[in-house]
């Protein structure tokens, strides 16, 4: 309420104001809102539903840890992806990483639980839920720094163009599919910066001031149990806070004229100054309570942070550190938010036009990341897409581009938008369609970091032709597909390999076909017995022998078919015959023919194993790179996990039309709110 609302007024007739007035209402009639709906719609639609590393599914154990027994120690089976975990109270093992994030995350967590499966696996819809999360956190940064943005002079236009360039061409789109805690604390940082700002330039002594200033020590303290790292962004607020609270320049502002704030005698009020930073560290209390909560919960005391062995590791030589999060192939924050370079000349417009403490604040709070992360010996962020810990520090100072809109042609600016975002959409976009861990398991740092070829930016590209020119083989061929396990060759061939429950093979056969099948049935005695059987296109060939390897000759019509082999599994680990823990079917040994034209049929591996029960393969089923999965979409995966008919269309149905919906209420507002009003002539009669 205490917020100043955009001029934005109704352009339509007074019955269509009437009809609408309560669709348009106060959070839609801003353009923040419809922003927040689009990239919430977009980036639901486009998320991948699983986690990526061993830091998300230490958090995501402690949201399940809170739900099922109330407690935060971190309780898997033995082998389970997480990460180093520490010693604490009454012996259990904890979680080093903020638990603000699985906090969050227990409404979701708990939503996905009335889709899954009774009995286990039942995980595949709590991770969906659950990884949902960064999805309204980053649609939200976008938003705040659209009204950021507004509030530093932009226009509406160039308002949306910062927000949609952070939302879907920087490295906040890939993250937002996470449920990493970076997403989180840029939404924070951003607010406790913006509602700084805005407190200078409300009238001093008013309630608004001393509830912007609240606010923005709310956000900052947040920041604390959200990733304690990111911590180093609170003395920068805490400095801004006390140079507004004292300086002569505080006041009710524009950018271009602050006025002072004074007492009855026209000089400094230390008292309002002392009101000010009083108000600013009770924000802080919340986010220091819940952080004193958990390190009492996990350590039994409230200063320890599970981060006291971290001290020693800032090995990294600062310049070695700089270069690589700020020119190196591989990490260089400005190839993965290349809309930062409207940072530098927005910055200069502002600094010009009077807004000199809003380019120190943003500045400061992106040097502060940057030197503490450049130092640190894992600067890199390990196995992730881009410099992941200078994430939270994008969005602030991305809003110094707000400045760029009033400097030079409309044209020119437009241009450097649009090359700058196709730049950042095309390179981020890689690495929402393959997932980026695949590629970091094969790839040495040195590779990956430091040469143009190596860096995910582009080698994603290059894997994905790869990948892709494999599911578009040119016929006659068949490919291998669900259900079949990576290949036991040594050297690479594509057979022999087992399936699963059901393996899949589907081939395009243009003139006809005669394929010679090989399949080993053996196993041992204690195993059950197979059941086996082929169906080809769905219709059952026969009874089928069990128990022994038999070629069986296909013959196959011209056009597609999809051949299908089922049997009963067996886990050589639970009969004792191997310490293979896998629910196996038959052996594929080898697959042959020739077309009527006598054309060999080639044999492509685009297989896909089972999605696994056990924690470790399972989280690796995703990323493993004998899997070709096509795509690193929900789509792809939630047919093939243990999600079966109607919850897998009601999973799919809710997160489609949700986000299908956000998306295109969001556009449609968006429209309404930046194109200009289109005013009709007055008619020239009187129609009847």
């Amino acid at each position: 309420m205490f917020c100043p609302t955009l001029n934005l007024p109704w352009r339509g007739s007074g019955e269509g104001k009437a009809r609408y007035g309560l669709f348009y209402g106060p959070l839609l009639m801003r353009l923040p809102g419809a922003i927040f709906l689009f990239l919430c719609g977009f980036y639901l639609l486009t998320m991948s539903g699983h986690t990526y590393s061993p830091d998300e599914e230490t958090m995501l154990a402690v949201t399940r840890g809170l739900i099922e027994r109330r407690d935060v120690a971190v309780v898997v089976e033995d082998g389970a992806p997480v990460a180093a975990l520490r010693p604490g109270r009454d012996g259990g093992r904890y979680s080093p990483y903020g638990v603000l994030p699985s906090l969050l995350a227990v409404p979701l967590h708990l939503l996905g639980s009335l889709v899954a499966p009774a009995g286990p696996p039942a995980d595949y819809a709590t991770r969906f839920a659950v990884t949902a999360l960064n999805a309204p956190l980053t649609a939200a940064t976008a938003a705040l720094l659209a009204w950021w943005a507004l509030r530093l002079g932009a226009t509406r236009a160039w308002a949306t163009a910062l927000a949609l360039l952070y939302g879907l061409a920087t490295l906040a789109w890939p993250y937002a599919r996470t449920f990493f805690s970076e997403p989180l604390a840029a939404l924070l940082i951003l607010a406790a910066a913006e509602r700084a700002d805005a407190a200078r330039r409300l009238p001093p002594g008013a309630p608004a001031r001393l509830w912007a200033l609240f606010l923005s020590g709310l956000a900052i303290g947040l920041v604390l149990p959200t990733r304690i790292a990111a911590g180093v962004a609170l003395p920068v607020i805490a400095l801004y806070v006390l140079w507004l609270a004292w300086s002569a320049e505080a006041g009710p502002a524009t950018v271009t004229a602050p006025a002072p704030v004074v007492g009855t005698t026209g000089q400094t009020s230390g008292a309002y100054a002392l009101r000010a930073m009083v108000t600013w560290a009770s924000g802080l209390l919340p986010g220091l309570a819940l952080l004193v909560w958990y390190n009492l919960a996990r350590f039994g005391t409230p200063i320890a942070s599970g981060y006291a062995s971290e001290g020693s590791l800032f090995t990294t030589p600062l310049l070695e550190g700089l270069y690589g999060l700020l020119l190196s192939p591989g990490k260089s924050v400005f190839l993965y938010a290349p809309a930062l370079l409207l940072a530098l000349p927005g910055g200069l417009a502002l600094w010009r036009r009077g807004a000199r403490a809003i380019v120190v604040l943003v500045s400061g709070l992106f040097l502060s990341h940057l030197v503490l992360y450049a130092c640190w010996g894992e600067w890199h962020g390990g196995g992730v897409w881009g410099p992941r810990f200078l994430l939270p520090v994008v969005a602030p100072l991305m809003t110094l581009a707000a400045g760029v809109g009033t400097v030079g042609a409309a044209r020119w600016r437009l241009a450097a938008a649009t090359l700058l975002g196709l730049a950042g959409l095309a390179g981020n976009l890689g690495g929402v369609l393959f997932n980026f861990s695949t590629y970091v398991v094969l790839t040495p740092l040195a590779e990956r970091v430091y040469t143009l070829n190596g860096s995910p930016l582009v080698a994603h590209w290059r894997l994905l032709s790869e990948r892709w020119s494999r599911y578009g083989a040119a016929p006659p061929a068949c490919w291998l597909g669900d259900g079949l396990y990576a290949s036991e060759d040594p050297a690479g061939a594509p057979l022999p390999r087992r399936t699963g429950a059901t393996g899949v093979l589907r081939c395009a056969i243009p003139r006809g076909a005669r394929l010679n099948l090989t399949l080993d049935d053996r196993r041992p005695p204690a195993a059950p017995a197979s059941a086996l059987g082929l169906l080809l296109n769905g219709q059952s060939l026969g009874h089928l022998r069990e128990g022994q390897q038999r070629i069986y000759a296909l013959l196959l019509a011209p056009g597609e078919g999809r051949l299908e082999i089922v049997a009963q599994p067996w886990n050589p680990l639970a009969v004792g015959f191997s310490e293979r823990d896998d629910a196996l079917g038959p052996q594929v040994v080898s697959l042959s023919g020739a077309t009527d034209g006598a054309t060999p049929v080639a044999v492509v591996d685009t297989a896909v194993a089972p999605l696994p029960l056990r924690a470790r393969p399972r989280w690796a089923w995703y990323y493993d790179p004998p899997n070709q999965h096509l795509v690193d979409h929900w789509a792809w995966y939630l047919p093939r996990s243990e999600l079966t008919g109607g919850r897998v269309w009601l999973v799919g149905g809710l997160v489609g039309g949700l986000g299908a919906g956000c998306v295109v209420a969001g556009v449609w507002l968006m429209l309404r709110l930046v194109l200009p009003p289109v005013r009709a002539a007055a008619p020239s009669q009187t129609l009847p």
